[in-house]
């Protein structure tokens, strides 16, 4: 063998004696020569096989070592000096030593000594590969480790190859990627009952033609669906344009005005890497929760996230009593089909979850449900109520703890109805939730990405003052089927009165109808005044919160509650609207700590500020007048920074 190969005069010999072998071993015996050949045989087919594996290693091996030994062989840098791919050699420290002509060409300056990351700031020894842009082309980025035998060292080589139209054809198919997007008139009904038949032919020509000259000028395609629903597909490179530019639209949509009363609208729009069904799909969720939130605002859905824009006008009332109808009919055929019914409000419950809760369990109760309502426990700020509840036999087992509500789960088919919250990790108890088959959904609060999904039936209303007013509804369209007892209609008025600040701010027709119904049937103003009372700590508290309490931008109050206690989220969301009467207040923050490593937020106002957006920015939800969130792993000080920050961007949106 000579250089990995068999010379002919080798296997001339290997031949011959082969068959001198055979030979002997036939004249010998003839089951014996079958053996020796058959063994030959073998031996020769697996010594090939093995020599051309060996051979074709030892050529790869080969090969690498002289490549490797040319770069290496940094005193003979020269074969690769003029390569046409820009090519240097690093120290450990990154300090470049040698290059070749075309990487000085690419930098144009003197390089040697310089560190590369001077050249390359996102360079990485420990990437072997890479894609990044200098001088507006793209390059992948090679470097490997090599050892320099002479000085007893390693170093690395950085290789350029350019990769500039692949990248440029990847952001071009980006950039024209299509995208689907549904578009709803939020008060189509609303706005055209007002107008004679006459203007109606103008109003609908208006607002196709505001929304056709708008998905034209971007280079989109818009189909009317319905009298109050398009289709709308855009590429990406549009979408990005839109979101920088807020999605002006809205703005231009509510240009057109009947009687006073603007046109508003919601959009939904889904982007996905995979198919166009997928963008539909996606497009119908962002648009579901856009009118969820009250409407006059857009959603991009895009992989599973949700970007927001506009949503700071008021919420828009679709046919409130149809609506109300339609859902007491669903519940009541709900409730007739389970065995029993469970009632569950959110987390430190207030006015407005255990009035709602006790709606429920009449409804339930009269239409022939054993119902109850879990409650783990019973906060200083609904004690009144819960006591006197608790007083009267009829309710001595109203409310039961989330423990024995799991087992009520397994003993009978149970329908849990939950109040005031549509997050599931906001509810009472989450185990609950979570073993629950049959849901149902009661919420007045602006959707956001994170709703419990597995209900069968939502009621959800932003429009609405409270989840009181919504199970008053409920109760008033199911007639003589329902007959509510005084403590329960004055656990229900007291529920709207928190949620309005006593008829204050987001009081419509339906709520004082829904309030009038309350006092017809036993409620009294006096008994629900009392629910109201707090102890002499509390109000002192207050004072003092308010007192303390600093403008920020002129316009928003905000202000620390070192109250400690148990019902501090009481203290803090009065302190709040009182801040809101101070003359020129339109928002007011109030800051608490609560037991634990949370810092928790407590915002209101009278609407012009909505602080539901406001939260949002930093992970709280809400509506438009109140609003909260729960800050993790931060100080009062760091609290109140990112409330500014919010705050800031906020206005900035608006500017």
């Amino acid at each position: 063998m000579k250089d990995g190969k068999i010379t002919t005069k080798n296997k001339i010999i290997a031949v011959v004696f082969m068959v001198a072998l055979v030979t002997v071993a036939f004249s010998l015996s003839l089951n014996f020569g079958y053996f020796v050949l058959c063994t030959l045989v073998f031996g020769s087919v697996m010594t090939w096989v093995m020599f051309r594996y060996l051979k074709d290693a030892f050529e790869e091996e080969e090969k690498e070592e002289e490549t490797i030994c040319d770069v290496a062989d940094l005193d003979d840098f020269k074969r690769i000096v003029n390569l046409p791919i820009p090519f240097a050699i690093i120290d450990t420290d990154k300090t470049v030593t040698q290059y070749n002509n075309r990487f000085g060409q690419l930098f144009e300056d003197e390089i040697t000594g310089h560190s590369i990351e001077e050249f390359l700031p996102d360079f990485d020894v420990e990437v072997p590969q890479k894609t990044i842009s200098i001088k507006g082309c793209f390059y992948d980025v090679y470097c490997s480790k090599i050892n320099d035998e002479m000085e007893d060292k390693f170093v690395y080589s950085v290789c350029l190859v350019d990769e500039d139209e692949r990248e440029k054809v990847k952001i071009e198919k980006a950039r024209d990627r299509t995208v689907v997007g549904l578009l709803s008139i939020d008060n189509y009904e609303e706005v055209v009952e007002t107008v004679d038949d006459f203007h109606f032919s103008m109003l609908t020509a208006n607002i196709d033609k505001k929304l056709s000259d708008y998905v034209l000028g971007t280079g989109g395609i818009i189909k009317k669906l319905e009298k109050d629903r398009y289709l709308l597909v855009v590429s990406m490179e549009t979408l990005e344009k839109e979101k920088n530019r807020k999605f002006d639209i809205l703005n231009g949509i509510r240009e057109i005005k009947v009687n006073e009363m603007p046109v508003t609208m919601s959009m939904g729009i889904g982007v996905s890497d995979s198919t166009l069904s997928e963008c539909m799909k996606s497009a119908r969720e962002a648009l579901d929760l856009a009118l969820g939130r009250g409407g006059d605002q857009v959603l991009v859905k895009e992989n599973n996230k949700y970007l927001f824009f506009g949503g700071k006008s008021g919420e828009v009332s679709h046919n409130a009593k149809v609506r109300a109808r339609v859902k007491a009919e669903a519940l009541e055929i709900m409730i007739a089909d389970a065995d029993r019914v469970l009632v569950m409000g959110h987390k430190v419950p207030d006015f407005d979850a255990i009035g709602a809760a006790i709606g429920i369990y009449r409804i339930a109760t009269d239409l022939g449900k054993k119902s109850n309502i879990v409650l783990d426990n019973p906060t200083k700020g609904i004690a009144r109520l819960y006591d006197t509840l608790t007083e009267i036999s009829e309710y001595n087992d109203l409310f039961i703890t989330g423990e024995r509500a799991q087992e009520v789960l397994k003993e009978s088919k149970t329908l849990l109805i939950v109040v005031d919250t549509y997050v599931s990790y906001l509810v009472e108890n989450e185990e609950v939730l979570e073993k629950a088959k049959d849901v149902v959904v009661f919420d007045h609060h602006r959707k956001s990405a994170d709703y419990i999904e597995k209900a069968l039936l939502t009621y959800h209303e932003p429009y609405a003052s409270s989840v009181c007013e919504l199970v008053t509804e409920v109760i008033r369209n199911l007639g003589e089927k329902v007959k509510i007892k005084p403590v329960e209609a004055d656990a229900l008025l007291a529920g709207i009165s928190v949620d309005t600040k006593n008829f204050g701010i987001k009081a419509g027709a339906v709520t004082f109808e829904s309030a009038a119904y309350l006092r017809r049937h036993g409620a009294d103003t006096a008994r629900v005044k009392q629910l109201f009372k707090n102890d002499f700590e509390v109000i002192k508290s207050k004072s003092i919160t308010v007192g303390n309490a600093t403008l920020y931008r002129d316009v928003v109050a905000i202000s620390v509650c070192d109250y400690d206690k148990d019902d501090a989220n009481i203290v803090s969301a009065s302190a709040a609207d009182e801040l809101l009467n101070i003359m020129g207040v339109r928002a007011a923050i109030v800051v608490y700590r609560v037991f634990g490593d949370s810092i928790n937020v407590s915002a209101r106002s009278y609407g012009d500020i909505n602080v539901q957006v406001l939260l949002e920015k930093i992970g709280g939800g809400g509506h438009q007048t109140m609003a909260g969130v729960a800050l993790k792993n931060v100080t009062i000080e760091e609290a109140i920074e990112k409330l500014k920050g919010a705050v800031d961007e906020y206005f900035e949106e608006e500017e």
